[in-house]
């Protein structure tokens, strides 16, 4: 392929392709969109003689925050192309010190994708001809539909209102039409991580004494868990499966699909002074999940009721918001807290984190008082979505009780049915309503 000299000269190459592809890709630089881009991002790297540091620049950091992910771009020209050494120094260098995990090399001849650690590209594409835009931009948005993790927050300033119910629930019905789920568990009592079988619920039922539980209980305390994870995820040598365990749930599911749940866990040690004196103490879950990109399709949040920089970790780190309420009159100021809260965080994103999806009735009967008060939250909120309703039902506390998903505990008892589908039905209305939003 013949090009013009223009080719010979990296800006050229930067304006007439990387950026033309970002923006056909979706992930335009403009005030309020999902993306945000970086130009000339510094890294700093050790000197060959161990006498300090110097900086690098790289050509492009992006944010995408519609998809999760970070990614650096190093531009070569028509002249000089992609080499062996390029490579070497995106991927052992660029990626490793600035701790991104993708990086993407680009000239006008060809697109290579790399992962932190992993010799070999991720993907590649030969560019037939650079001033033809569209194909290249699809490869881009290819590759980075296969990193999206949407993240989601069941949020609520008030206690008692079936937030861990929810969560745990969503999971498994995500998770049985084949998704990747984790759940962070940010409260400290740590109810999602105890009925999803990573804190010893089952030792901690059967223990003979007293003693027994508190021994149970200290052995959390020289495990890796959410704590742990919210203070080293800036770490250089970060790791993000020490901090990570397999639910019980996924012995139940369908082993002929690819659904499975992790949980990041909490327990008695997810406290918000260890945060304090933290940089950027508010959007650490944020930096540590964009390191789990392609690992998962969704994260469900668990937030505590309290606000404090555990809570703000949790709102920072949702691009979409759930809020459960019960149709009681004290629960129209309980949804008030979190609307607050979650506008101040669209404001300070440009609108890419805290998004709310609706407000969920839960626990609701036929009775006058929930009726007036479902029209009452309407009208005092009439710019949210109200979200298909959970009933209040017994075999919510037996499913709790056995710390099993509804699903599962319908059938096993047809009676559940109803409530079992009901979670369903709630949890493809938000995804469904997820869809509109990024087709928008």
């Amino acid at each position: 392929m013949s090009l013009s000299p223009k080719w010979d000269n990296e800006a050229y190459v930067s304006v007439h392709l990387v950026q033309e592809m970002l923006i056909h890709a979706g992930i335009p630089k403009k005030l309020g969109s999902m993306s945000c881009w970086h130009p000339e991002f510094r890294i700093k790297m050790p000197k060959i003689d161990g006498s300090g540091f110097t900086e690098k620049k790289v050509d492009f950091l992006i944010e995408d925050h519609t998809r999760h992910v970070n990614f650096l771009i190093e531009i070569k020209s028509a002249k000089q192309r992609i080499s062996d050494a390029a490579r070497f120094q995106l991927v052992e260098k660029y990626l490793y010190r600035s701790n991104i995990k993708f990086g993407v090399l680009i000239d006008p001849f060809s697109i290579e994708i790399y992962e932190y650690g992993q010799i070999q590209p991720k993907a590649t594409l030969k560019i037939e001809d650079p001033n033809h835009i569209e194909p290249i931009a699809n490869f881009l948005k290819k590759f980075l539909e296969t990193l999206k993790m949407r993240t989601i927050a069941i949020h609520t300033s008030k206690g008692g209102v079936g937030k861990t119910t929810l969560t745990i629930n969503m999971a498994y019905e995500l998770a049985k039409q084949g998704n990747r789920v984790l759940v962070v568990d940010l409260d400290d009592q740590a109810n999602a991580s105890l009925s999803l079988g990573v804190n010893k619920a089952d030792e901690i039922d059967a223990a003979s004494s007293l003693k027994k539980v508190e021994e149970i209980l200290d052995s959390f305390e020289d495990r890796q868990e959410l704590i742990e994870f919210l203070l080293e995820c800036v770490l250089d040598d970060f790791d993000y499966r020490s901090y990570i365990y397999p639910s019980s749930f996924n012995s139940h599911l369908n082993r002929t699909n690819d659904g499975f749940i992790d949980v990041l866990p909490g327990s008695y040690k997810t406290q918000p002074h260890e945060l304090e004196r933290k940089p950027f103490a508010d959007n650490r879950l944020n930096k540590g999940l964009q390191k789990l990109a392609g690992k998962y399709d969704y994260c469900l949040i668990d937030t505590p009721p309290t606000y404090n920089r555990i809570t703000w970790n949790g709102i920072y780190a949702a691009q979409y918001i759930v809020i459960p309420s019960q149709m009681e009159y004290l629960s129209v100021y309980g949804i008030r807290n979190p609307i607050k809260q979650t506008r101040e965080v669209r404001e300070d994103t440009e609108d890419a984190r805290a998004v709310i999806l609706g407000i969920v009735p839960m626990m609701t009967d036929n009775t006058k008082i929930n009726k007036t008060v479902l029209k009452l939250v309407k009208k005092t909120f009439d710019k949210i979505p109200i979200l298909p309703e959970l009933k209040r039902a017994t075999d919510i506390r037996e499913a709790s009780h056995q710390r099993i998903p509804l699903s599962l505990l319908a059938e096993n008892k047809p009676a559940a049915g109803s409530v079992a589908k009901q979670m369903a039905n709630l949890t493809h209305n938000v995804v469904e309503k997820i869809n509109s939003l990024e087709t928008k």
